[in-house]
């Protein structure tokens, strides 16, 4: 037996060499992967127990329907049956039923089918509810070649998934036509060297991933005026411009070692002088390409089906004695079938010549796995196909082709906010379409949406305020030229395509007179999205223009620019695997169900990307309202590390301001008491000997409208308002007409809806904590009356209020639109998220009023509280201290002045500058995750609030919530350690060999229950 095995290999293996020798050809990469006894051994066995009429069969891969229903499923039973088909080429249709109708195919088959896609973008060319990846003219926009590779790995992984072992991709014409009606963004571009450096990375990848890349059209389809799906098309260049330019690229190719080549549909008389169609030539398919360009790979013809061959007589025949081995889609395969079965009765074809062919077909099966077929799991599919590995590829390809043409007094990225006012115009897009979504997400744009000229030229007037404008073209259906150009005067414009980039050409006056351009080729989602990060400057824009646009721009034309924003992407961006982070999900709804809060933001961001940016549950437990990345919550205690110390540290880095300045200095009260040695040093740590906490609403309660005390220990009638968790308050009371009116009125400023405060009445509030009772030595003691005295301090070297101030030098030029005091000014309040039913001061629910009273009763602006933000505007801050005080390619601090404050830590406690530390005193409880460096910094808030810095890691880490609602006596969040267990989640997922995404990770030292005294 050993004895016949050996010499059915080397038969085997004798003819294949014989051949690739007389062809001066080198074998395939995957060719050489396997072991050639073995294949033989299986090549020969399944070859020698088939008939003639199987052998002929092996040659034809018939195009079929990819419904599942029991007549395509005859039908295919048939073509395999009768005539013995060696593989199928699914049309267009879904995931699940090519999956279902692949595993019938092969249980019906005696010997495996090869199973092929058209997927030159991959599986979405074809199937529904697949990753829609980029086309080849975006992609040639990259100069990160690898990225093709690794795309090409993830398209081969997605094949494998649905049994494809064979990709008809890519396309290596080189698009040197402009009018070309077929190839167009098909092709990498015009510069056949490009072109042929991304076939071939793309095609390692796919091969590396067990699937066999196929070039077409060879030799060359780049520079036709007509459809050889219509027609015949004809190149009329001689052989040495043929060999330079349309034919380099497959050279290329098959010098890689790759496997498959596709022959198109032309007539090119310089290479075949009786004006064949190229698939059926023999001077092109084996003198040129297996001949003189040494292929040995396997060849396929183009489709059958398609106008410029079907004509031909006897196309099936003639395909193979050019030189081709597989026949895809022929018109009517049982026809063609009996046609070749003719051809060899006749001697027109000989048999010898289907055994080469035949087994070199059974060769690649067995080198793509076919000598072992497996059923396909359908269930779960979808998912898997486009899983996050899929995602991550995507958004790469797309970021990296980003291109930009031109960048007059270099506009883009955009720069100085504070000073544009913008407006985006998007052309034919939806209304709610995501390049605006990103676009807003950077920084107070107004959208609008047209889809005519006479809608675009309306606009006119209402642009008159705005001194920037982003316009971006999504159709091609009119020329908006000169309406462009008309809105656009007097603006400082950045224009953006989602057009494949000879549709330019048609914008050559507008491109002329913006001041930026951005090509990016496609109106997908992804590409809308990393256009607007592009123009905001989240990510470096590298790309260069495939092709070139005649009056517009040339080949390779393409202006880099550096990332200086945040970016928005995916955890595989930074090396972290998306399910790892899947652990945040479980217990965020583990507090929820628990009642720890009702719904959350939370955003992480790491090296610059913010990677995490969700929001769960509801503004109140009745769920009416979903929380959405753009609501705003109330910060609480972050206010003190988010606003009040950037203000401190910019008058810091002014030289206005010194730390060990007594505070007495800029506030009067404090001058001639105890406290007049207080310095913002103290203040900042904590240190100052000041109480936590004083009554600050006393003095505004008419104290004669009640009768005996005004809290009590427990619960009664007259004592119903819950206070905190021991103490009951009653509600009888009356205000200070002086003090509060229900009315507004000059001199008063919002309290909650309906009630108003004196603005004098901050004044009292200081008058009391400068009579207020000092402790005796110098401790750290948590106290928001530090804060309130170092807004006086701010307000007071500065001569604006505090919120003037952070906006004017923080909020505004970072982009920041939602961070602010008092929102309802500024937002709907149905975009506010709700605190606490307070029952007892203000009663009423409290939406858009700051919780905290000390910052209510001083008008809503405090240094201890009365910020609100969503999380991603505040990270743009955090992610400016990372950078040690740059961001948006402007300087807000310098760096030692951000070394000083965010490094700084106390003697006496784990506190530092203004903000609060890791616990590193063994046996004491942290306010973060035991993994958190001692770097690290942040603040918490009593709202339910976090945020923690992390310059060892880049990392910055945001938790919003409203864990007061309804009630402040909800601890949950705090016993639950809901928080601190969610930072410990991003550290576990940074780590390799990370324990299981559902494990909650808890420890009685990393915990939210002792933390009062932080928020």
């Amino acid at each position: 037996m050993k004895i016949k095995y050996i010499a059915a290999a080397t038969a085997f293996f004798a003819t294949i060499c014989l051949n690739v020798a007389a062809l001066g050809s080198k074998t395939t990469t995957l060719y050489d992967t396997v072991d050639k006894e073995k294949m033989g051994h299986w090549v020969d066995s399944v070859y020698n127990q088939m008939s003639l009429d199987e052998r002929i069969g092996q040659l034809f891969m018939p195009i079929v329907s990819g419904d599942n229903t029991e007549s395509n499923k005859n039908t295919i039973k048939s073509l395999i049956t009768n005539q013995y088909v060696g593989g199928l080429l699914f049309s267009k249709g879904s995931p699940q039923n090519q999956a279902e109708l692949t595993n019938y195919a092969q249980q019906v088959a005696r010997t495996p089918l090869m199973i092929s896609l058209d997927g030159e973008w991959g599986l979405s060319m074809r199937l529904d509810n697949t990753t829609q990846f980029p086309r080849n003219m975006m992609l040639g926009a990259i100069q990160n070649d690898s990225l093709l590779y690794y795309y090409g790995l993830e398209v081969a992984r997605q094949c494998r998934q649905i049994g494809v072992q064979v990709n008809f991709a890519p396309a290596l014409d080189v698009n040197s036509n402009p009018n070309n009606p077929v190839i167009g963004n098909r092709s990498f571009g015009e510069d056949p060297d490009r072109v042929a450096q991304l076939g071939v990375m793309y095609s390692k990848g796919l091969e590396a991933g067990g699937v066999m890349a196929v070039a077409k059209h060879f030799p060359g389809h780049g520079d036709t005026s007509t459809d050889s799906h219509k027609t015949l098309p004809t190149i009329t260049h001689d052989k040495d411009r043929l060999d330079d330019f349309e034919i380099k690229p497959f050279r290329k190719y098959i010098d890689a070692g790759l496997s498959g080549m596709m022959i198109g549909h032309l007539n090119i008389p310089a290479l075949d002088p009786k004006r064949q169609p190229s698939s059926l030539s023999e001077p092109i398919t084996t003198k040129l390409l297996q001949n003189d360009l040494g292929f040995s790979g396997l060849i396929f013809t183009d489709g059958l089906q398609m106008k410029g061959v079907s004509g031909e007589d006897n196309y099936c025949v003639r395909a193979l004695l050019a030189g081709n081995d597989v026949l895809l889609g022929p018109v009517n395969t049982a026809k063609e079938f009996n046609a070749v079965k003719k051809a060899i009765a006749d001697t027109l074809l000989s048999e010898s010549q289907i055994e080469v062919k035949c087994k070199k077909v059974l060769a690649y099966k067995y080198i793509l796995g076919l000598n072992h077929v497996t059923t396909i799991e359908a269930s779960g599919l979808i998912q898997n196909l486009n899983n996050a590995n899929a995602e991550w590829i995507n958004r790469n390809l797309h970021r990296d082709a980003m291109t930009l043409i031109k960048d007059d007094d270099k506009i883009v990225p955009l720069k100085e906010l504070d000073k544009r006012k913008i407006a985006a115009i998007s052309i034919g897009a939806s209304v709610d379409n995501t390049f605006h979504n990103i676009l807003k997400m950077y920084g107070d744009v107004t959208c609008f949406n047209v889809s005519d000229s006479d809608a675009l030229l309306q606009l006119k007037k209402v642009l008159e305020p705005y001194n920037t404008i982003i316009v971006s073209v999504h159709t091609t259906r009119t020329n908006f030229s000169t309406a462009i150009q008309n809105v656009m005067q007097g603006k400082e414009t950045v224009l953006a395509f989602f057009l494949n980039p000879y549709r330019v050409a048609a914008y050559a006056s507008a491109v002329k007179n913006a001041d930026g351009v951005l090509l990016a080729y496609e109106d997908t989602d992804l590409a809308q999205n990393y256009a607007a990060q592009a123009i905001f400057g989240g990510n470096a824009i590298t790309g260069k223009a495939p092709v070139t646009v005649k009056g517009v721009f040339k080949e390779g034309k393409g202006i880099n620019t550096k990332k200086i924003r945040l970016s928005y992407t995916v955890p595989e961006d930074v090396g972290i695997a998306t399910s790892r982070l899947d652990g945040i999900e479980t217990i965020v709804h583990e507090g929820i169900k628990a009642q720890a809060f009702p719904g959350c933001q939370i955003l992480i961001a790491k090296d610059g990307e913010v990677i995490y940016n969700k929001s769960f549950g509801s503004f109140e437990y009745d769920g009416k309202q979903k929380v959405t990345n753009t609501d705003l919550y109330d910060l609480a205690s972050m206010t003190k590390a988010t606003a009040t110390v950037p203000a401190v540290m910019k008058l810091y880095d002014d030289a206005k301001l010194k730390l060990n300045t007594p505070i007495s200095n800029y506030v009067s009260a404090l001058k001639g008491t105890d406290k007049s040695d207080i310095t913002v040093r103290d203040a900042l740590l904590h240190e100052s000997r000041l109480p936590a906490f004083i009554p600050y609403y006393m003095n505004a309660i008419d104290e004669d409208s009640y009768e005996g005390k005004l809290f009590n220990r427990t619960q009664t009638s007259l004592y119903s308002a819950q206070f905190d968790a021991n103490t009951w308050a009653r509600t009888d009371y009356k205000f200070k007409p002086s003090m509060v009116s229900q009315t507004p009125k000059a001199g008063f400023l919002p309290l909650a809806e309906g009630l108003y405060i004196n603005e004098t009445y901050s004044d009292t509030i200081i008058s009391e904590i400068a009579k207020s009772k000092l402790s005796k030595r110098k401790q750290y003691v948590y106290s928001c009356l530090n804060f309130m005295l170092l807004k006086e301090v701010v307000e007071k070297i500065s001569k604006e209020d505090l919120n003037t101030f952070v906006q004017e030098n923080f909020f505004s030029k970072l982009g920041a639109t939602t961070t602010t005091y008092n929102p309802l000014t500024k937002f709907d309040k149905q975009r506010i998220v709700p605190t606490e039913k307070d029952d007892f001061l203000r009663k009423q629910l409290l939406q858009g009023y700051v919780h905290d009273e000390g910052a209510a009763f001083m008008g809503g602006i405090s240094g201890n509280a009365g910020l609100f933000s969503d999380a991603n505007d505040i990270a743009k801050l955090y992610q400016m201290w990372l950078n040690m005080g740059t961001y948006g390619g402007e300087e807000y601090l310098s760096p030692k002045t951000c070394q000083l404050f965010l490094q700084a830590k106390s003697g006496i406690s784990r506190r530092g500058l203004g903000f609060d530390k890791p616990e590193t005193t063994t046996g004491k409880s942290s306010p973060t995750a035991l993994s958190a460096p001692a770097g690290t910094y942040g603040h918490t808030g009593f709202t339910g609030t976090c945020f923690w810095v992390d310059p060892d890691n880049n990392l910055i880490y945001i938790f919003l919530s409203n864990r007061v609602n309804d009630k402040r006596t909800h601890n949950a969040i705090s016993t639950l350690n809901i928080r601190t267990r969610i930072q410990e989640e991003i550290y576990s997922a940074m780590k390799k060999g990370t324990v299981s995404q559902e494990t909650n990770i808890t420890n009685t030292n990393t915990n939210d229950k002792q933390k009062t005294d932080a928020e």
